[in-house]
């Protein structure tokens, strides 16, 4: 049945004249169903029926309407959604008679998003004054009201609930603050400021004590305005420090006079690359930085080692060579790999290749990555002979190199795998025969979509798709070979689609024209 089926249901009497048979139930049922496979947009229809003459009715009514309405994923979408809903003043009076808090508040904060000044006015001063935690979100909303009289008073109902009870509440709704301040209807700073020195000042006690607890989003904001007023207090400094999020950990260093030497250090050994760069800046200056950078010219991110190589480009180090000691001695063994990626020290590249036979799979993948910029022909020997390694991350670097040199050894084993591989091997070699396109691997794409397992078929019907947009810019004129395989694999697979109706349109239809 369809949602507008069920609206219809709706509105029937309660009570048919036949028989005056009692259809609640039906409608109970319908309005179960609306919440189940509804959408937001539908509250617009349902909102008449919250003042049903059954209470059941209206019950169900409601639960429906809120589970919808929580469906609103946007900020944006709230007032889209709901400005045209046909709720009066009077209504608000019969929600408060009839309805519990919790189902109150939730028909108060749509009212409060109505179309009419009027209504809005009045929802947001009953959620002034209904005490409950739902409320500030929506009266946050309205603070930015077009309408003078809806704003004064979202913003004496922001002044009812700056109490130490609703101290989460409000931390939770700052992002909705931040938005708002974006939209530049109209000028939020005081207000804003005004709750974040209720928060961040006079709960400040709390707050620390508090604030792990806080999902990310949150702790980054109120992190800043911990930062930004740090107090002589060594538990703020270490709670930013300290944090899981390198965004909160990186604020610590804008007070970097007040880090003990082992906090330096700390931070200088960060997970975070842009900790640690932004660590060593403030270090540049410092008597000894030479040793200091000399330490990160082999670290794990390129920016650094960039830096590290240009602060000691005026010395007399071989930076080859120095990476070739690293790895001698297997140590920084990821950063000294790209680094000799990086500096071109093909002399070298064979000690990379010993990397390429590590247990661990991110060195195995960086060295092979690096002998790809070293010894090309050294790399091809490597991929080709771990075109089916069961690690997909090398895998992956290996089509992407690969598919850039297509000899035809290269797709010969790729059929090969691909004929007896597992359902990740078959993506995997799909990938290539995509990557490498034009005539030679249209035939292994065409198989693809005739493959036992569903997945590998719409997969292959896509990279299909991809390969007659492509086929416009194919200037090359296909080998005798290649047109005369297509031709015999066109056959097999358009008969097996026409046998085994796979797909509702058959995906090779009309590639035929092709290889005319």
């Amino acid at each position: 049945m369809e949602i507008w089926q069920y609206i219809e249901i709706l509105r029937q009497p309660n009570k048919t004249w036949f028989f005056s048979k009692n259809n609640t139930e039906e409608k109970i049922n319908a309005l179960t169903k609306i919440a189940n496979e509804g959408y937001s947009g539908l509250i617009y229809s349902l909102t008449e029926f919250l003042k049903d003459d059954n209470r059941k009715i209206r019950e169900t009514t409601c639960r429906t309407i809120t589970h919808l309405f929580k469906k609103i994923d946007s900020k944006k979408g709230y007032y889209d959604t709901l400005k045209h809903c046909r709720i009066s003043k009077s209504d608000i009076d019969f929600y408060e008679a009839n309805f519990s808090k919790d189902q109150y508040v939730e028909l108060l904060a749509i009212s409060s998003l109505n179309g009419s000044g009027y209504v809005r006015e009045k929802a947001v001063k009953k959620l002034s004054e209904i005490d409950h935690p739902r409320s500030i979100q929506f009266l946050i909303y309205r603070l930015a009201d077009w309408v003078l009289p809806v704003r004064e008073a979202a913003l004496n109902g922001i002044d009812n609930y700056k109490t130490s009870n609703y101290i989460d509440s409000l931390i939770e709704n700052l992002p909705i603050f931040e938005w708002l301040q974006k939209v530049e209807r109209i000028d939020l700073s005081g207000v804003y400021n005004d709750i974040i020195e209720f928060i961040a000042s006079k709960n400040r006690s709390y707050v620390i004590d508090n604030f792990k607890k806080y999902p990310d989003k949150l702790r980054i904001l109120l992190a800043r305005h911990i930062s930004s007023s740090l107090r002589d207090n060594s538990q703020e400094l270490n709670l930013l420090l300290t944090d899981k999020h390198f965004l909160i950990r990186n604020l610590s260093i804008q007070h970097f006079d007040k880090l003990m030497q082992t906090e330096i250090e700390q931070l200088l050994k960060d997970k975070s690359a842009n900790v640690r760069l932004q660590t060593i800046y403030c270090l540049k200056e410092q008597n000894g930085f030479e040793a200091t950078a000399k330490k990160f010219l082999a670290d794990n991110s390129a920016t650094i080692r960039l830096f590290a190589r240009f602060t000691l480009k005026q010395t007399d180090i071989d930076f080859a060579k120095f990476y070739h000691n690293n790895l001698q001695e297997n140590i920084q063994v990821i950063g000294s790999l790209c680094g000799l990626a990086e500096i071109e020290g093909e002399q070298y590249s064979e000690t990379v290749k010993l990397y390429l036979k590590d247990k661990k799979i991110r060195v195995k993948k960086t060295a092979f990555l690096a002998l790809c910029k070293l010894d090309e022909e050294g790399a091809y020997n490597f991929a080709f002979a771990n075109l089916d390694s069961q690690y997909i991350g090398l895998r992956n670097v290996i089509i992407e190199f690969l598919s850039h040199i297509t000899r035809q050894e290269v797709l010969t084993k790729a059929k090969s795998i691909y004929e007896s591989g597992n359902y990740d091997v078959k993506r995997s070699m799909l990938k290539l025969f995509n990557k490498v396109g034009g005539w030679t691997t249209i035939p292994d794409l065409m198989i693809g979509t005739i493959d036992e397992n569903e997945n590998i078929r719409q997969l292959a019907f896509g990279y299909l798709q991809i390969w007659r947009v492509r086929a416009v810019r194919l200037f090359s004129t296909p080998k005798q070979g290649e047109v005369e395989r297509a031709k015999q694999i066109f056959s097999f697979v358009n008969e097996t689609h026409e046998d085994k109706q796979y797909f509702k349109t058959n995906p090779v239809e009309g590639l035929d024209f092709y290889f005319k």
